[in-house]
């Protein structure tokens, strides 16, 4: 059987244990060597209670872990690096630029997610990802703290992709299944290298980290009461060439 610590000549004795079950041997080293270990990805294991973001066509909805996570804060400002392709929620006040509200108190006083409505803004993204714009995608976060300021980092290449296709039964020829596909460049491995899960996702992110943009979800237009008249094209015509519109 190959000896897993035969690089490590540091190693200074052996000695037998007993935890009032079984025996084991416990052997003291200076240094482990990690090269050629995957750190698993965290995807391929439950994700109940993970701090994610969930983007559809159309609205951004971060969940309850996240949002406790960085202190219960009613607004955020996301910030987009389209090169390395991350995105960040960085707590702000509801006056600062660019702010957008991620949570609310429910009626119990409760916090929870607020769905963040932005069609512009998740065309933009999902053209740019390559995305379907049928498919939901959900991307788990990691946590940064610089000093007394927490972000939350998600890595946009890593996002799993869940499609609603149909699959009628004898019981509901409606019936549609929800099938899960994760990204190709994870098949054939387990995770990143011990060496590069040591890599640091943003080095500093004090103020705008570098490389980030803030996006501004734009806000879409109240629907009408459906008791409202309906403006007439001539009126209409009139507002325009008045400039009010």
């Amino acid at each position: 059987m190959e000896d897993i610590f035969k690089n490590t000549p540091q190693e200074t004795y052996n000695k037998p244990g007993w935890d009032g079950r079984v025996a084991y041997i416990e052997r003291e080293v200076d240094k482990f060597d990690y090269e050629g270990y995957q750190v698993v990805r965290r995807e391929l294991f439950s994700k109940a209670n993970c701090p994610a973001v969930t983007l559809k066509y159309g609205s951004v909805n971060f969940n309850v872990r996240a949002i406790r996570k960085l202190n219960e804060c009613r607004h955020i400002q996301i910030l987009i690096n389209a090169e390395k392709k991350l995105m960040i929620a960085k707590p702000c006040e509801e006056d600062e630029k660019d702010s957008v509200q991620w949570s609310k108190l429910n009626k119990h006083g409760k916090v929870e997610p607020r769905k963040i409505t932005g069609e512009v803004f998740t065309a933009q993204l999902f053209r740019d990802m390559k995305w379907d714009l049928g498919a939901t995608f959900k991307v788990l976060g990691t946590l940064l703290t610089c000093k007394d300021e927490k972000i939350f980092v998600f890595e946009l290449i890593n996002a799993e992709a869940y499609l609603s296709i149909s699959a009628p039964s004898p019981d509901n020829p409606k019936r549609r299944e929800r099938v899960p596909l994760t990204p190709q460049h994870w098949q054939g491995s387990y995770g990143q290298s011990y060496e590069q899960s040591k890599v640091e996702i943003v080095k500093t992110f004090e103020g705008v980290p570098e490389g980030f943009v803030k996006i501004t979800l734009p806000q879409l237009p109240l629907k009408k009461p459906v008791g409202d008249k309906v403006e007439s094209n001539e009126n209409r015509k009139d507002t325009t060439e008045n400039g009010t519109i």
